[in-house]
């Protein structure tokens, strides 16, 4: 008996020590590269979720926000995450992103505990993960749910980030919880915000909101701008292409496209750098002087991506 009692005591010590180091370790709560609203916000969200259950949860970028995502935080008044260099060694919750060619540096010899995620998987690992993807408009979605599911008191700043969030990734979503004008009115301002290109290089524009994709052996990367009026952004088209073929051979891609999404009209200028026959094959259309429109085209994830694959397959 004295010796049961003995280890219980040590079971309950060692029980203590576990949870408090839990509690202490740092969690990243991260997104991909090239951040937008979606990424930044669904991870200020999340790491504040998880502090409620007493883990030490901290929300992190992997690149420069945008100027869309600076309006969204200024105007609910939520502090900018740190931006961390690399996640080398770290424990780590990725949003927004599983893909290993988005995440941030270093992501290789890190501890991914959990994904939150609302795109196509394409990622393996050792070790099973807790992993959660749907394929809704945003990850903010997810994280919202989460949130009620677990009846979690949603703070008017954290109900403005995520809802500020699916707004941006759904290109002005009409929720049931929010009249249209409201809706629409806010929308629009913060898609202003966006397409706000004044100062921006050409290089840090097509940069803005980048992404790499891998297809068997094909490799190609897409960025999306997406404007109010593509009047401005069309008269530079000749920089924002070779801005293209520069980021092309840094991440010796085979084609790079720039979808300029006019979010008022409903559709796309895609301008394309490199082998272009893919996007030709994609969208069975001809592709003149680098560029092509297409009509309804709005979301990178659901309405270009998926062509593409299907023509480099």
């Amino acid at each position: 008996m004295i010796f049961y009692q003995a280890d219980e005591r040590l079971l309950t010590i060692i029980i203590f020590i576990t949870i408090e180091h839990m509690i202490k370790e740092k969690i990243y709560v991260i997104g991909h590269k090239s951040p937008d609203t979606d990424t930044v916000c669904s991870a200020i969200a999340y790491a504040e979720f998880l502090k409620k259950k007493k883990l030490n949860a901290i929300p992190v970028i992997a690149g420069e926000i945008n100027s869309e995502t600076k309006f969204v935080l200024d105007y609910f008044k939520i502090k900018k995450p740190s931006k961390l260099e690399s996640i080398k060694g770290k424990k780590v919750i990725l949003v927004d992103h599983n893909e290993t060619a988005q995440s941030p540096d270093g992501a290789e010899e890190a501890e991914i505990i959990e994904i939150i995620d609302h795109h196509k998987i394409g990622c393996t690992f050792d070790q099973p993960i807790n992993f959660q993807t749907k394929p809704l408009g945003s990850t903010s979605t997810l994280v919202a749910q989460r949130m009620l599911a677990d009846k979690f008191k949603i703070t008017r700043p954290l109900a403005g980030i995520l809802l500020s969030a699916i707004l941006s990734d759904t290109v002005i979503f009409k929720s049931s919880t929010t009249t249209p004008e409201d809706i629409k009115e806010f929308g629009i301002e913060v898609k202003k915000k966006k397409s706000d290109l004044r100062g921006l290089s050409a290089e840090k524009i097509v940069c803005s909101d980048f992404k790499i994709f891998q297809e068997g052996e094909v490799k190609f990367g897409i960025g999306q701008v997406e404007m109010v009026d593509l009047t401005e952004i069309k008269k530079r088209k000749t920089e924002l292409l070779s801005a293209m073929e520069k980021v092309m051979l840094g991440e010796k891609a085979v084609f790079l496209i720039l979808m300029m999404t006019d979010i008022m009209n409903e559709g796309s200028e895609l301008l394309v750098s490199g082998d272009a026959s893919y996007l030709a094959k994609a969208l069975k259309k001809d592709i003149k002087d680098n560029s092509v429109y297409a009509k309804g085209m709005m979301s990178r994830k659901k309405d270009l991506v998926p062509l593409l694959v299907g023509a480099i397959n």
